[in-house]
């Protein structure tokens, strides 16, 4: 083999080797990205919104009363909201997000203000019916066992 044409084939072998390592690594960014996805819940940020979709799916809602400086609330974020089973369990549900200090009025009405705001804390979860009907209020971390069993309580409630 003359040494043009061994540089050639060398040439082909490097491109075919840095496609093939490109397109393993988007293929694993790719999974990546739809993993994250799989294990997240999908939150309405207004609840008008939330309790309209509600209605429309006949679906009791789910609020998360929270804030971003909540260290439980990061912790909950991390470690139960992104549990392969409770994002599957809030399937049932219309899950809502509100940002206690962006929405303060809201989460006062609803009982869901940190302390400091003169609530009864947060993280705090509730759970009503599509027309506003209280099934299920709790207040704190909660791992992701802990908080299958308050969202199966909710829905078992009449």
């Amino acid at each position: 083999m003359s040494p043009g044409r061994r540089l050639g084939f060398v040439l082909i072998v490097v491109c075919a080797a840095a496609l093939i390592f490109a397109s393993s690594a988007l293929a694993g960014k790719s999974w990546k990205r739809f993993m994250g996805r799989a294990n997240k819940i999908h939150w309405t940020y207004n609840l008008k919104d939330g309790l309209a979709e509600a209605k429309a799916k006949h679906k009791p809602v789910m609020i998360d009363f929270m804030a971003v400086w909540c260290g439980p609330c990061k912790a909950m974020e991390d470690s139960t909201f992104s549990n392969a089973d409770v994002v599957r369990k809030a399937g049932a549900f219309v899950p809502v997000r509100i940002d206690i200090d962006k929405q303060r009025e809201l989460a006062a009405k609803y009982n869901g203000l940190a302390r400091k705001y003169g609530g009864v804390g947060i993280p705090n979860i509730l759970f009503m019916k599509e027309d506003e009907t209280r099934l299920k209020h709790i207040v704190g971390y909660y791992t992701p066992e802990q908080l299958i069993g308050a969202m199966d309580s909710a829905l078992a409630t009449p």
